[in-house]
């Protein structure tokens, strides 16, 4: 007897699929990358409803341009870069009309973690706590720092692809990411009273 394999279509074979009029194919794009979309929205934005706006806005605006893009590039840098662009937007025009405070920000809709399961309620308050701490100390970033620390450290992108994503030189990814760190180790060494 034969088994069967399943093979995942092609982002690109995808996306050549859709543009002839097979809206399913776009259905499978979006359910393949939402998740990761929306993550990274919600990182940038710290609260569940922007990121639900910045992640249903992603995938309309790639559809609406999905005749210019390139076959030979990935699908999922492509998403980043747009949602990167419209996090970016929200921020900025948050900032220059005297946007919440943070902390009524984070009320607003904090998505609860994916946590390890465990039975010790004393690790799982650490944990949440840790994670809070580190998420709050990201959102006071300016989002340009924001943006290359999330594709970095919470999407693992490289260097060359959050270079691509945001279109700009690997050298300025590398100095973000530099002055980024430096100022969560800062923030986060104040918020721990460390020394």
């Amino acid at each position: 007897m034969g088994t069967i394999t399943l093979v995942e279509e092609k982002d690109s074979d995808l996306v050549q699929r859709t543009l002839c009029g097979d809206w399913s194919a776009y259905d499978q794009l979006v359910k393949r990358y939402q998740r990761q979309i929306y993550n990274f929205a919600y990182r940038m934005m710290g609260n569940a409803e922007d990121a639900q706006d910045i992640s249903q806005e992603t995938f309309l605006r790639a559809f609406q341009s999905l005749h210019s893009f390139r076959k030979d590039a990935s699908f999922l840098t492509w998403l980043f870069k747009i949602a990167s662009n419209l996090s970016i937007d929200l921020l900025r025009s948050r900032k220059s009309k005297g946007a919440l405070s943070l902390d009524s920000e984070l009320e607003e809709g904090r998505e609860p973690a994916a946590e390890a399961r465990t039975s010790d309620p004393e690790i799982m308050a650490i944990r949440h706590a840790t994670q809070e701490m580190v998420q709050n100390a990201i959102n006071t970033l300016p989002a340009r720092y924001r943006a290359v620390v999330i594709l970095r450290h919470l999407q693992g992108m490289s260097v060359e692809e959050i270079a691509q994503t945001l279109d700009i030189p690997a050298g300025t990814v590398k100095t973000h990411l530099f002055r980024a760190r430096e100022m969560l180790r800062e923030r986060l060494a104040t918020a721990l009273e460390i020394k």
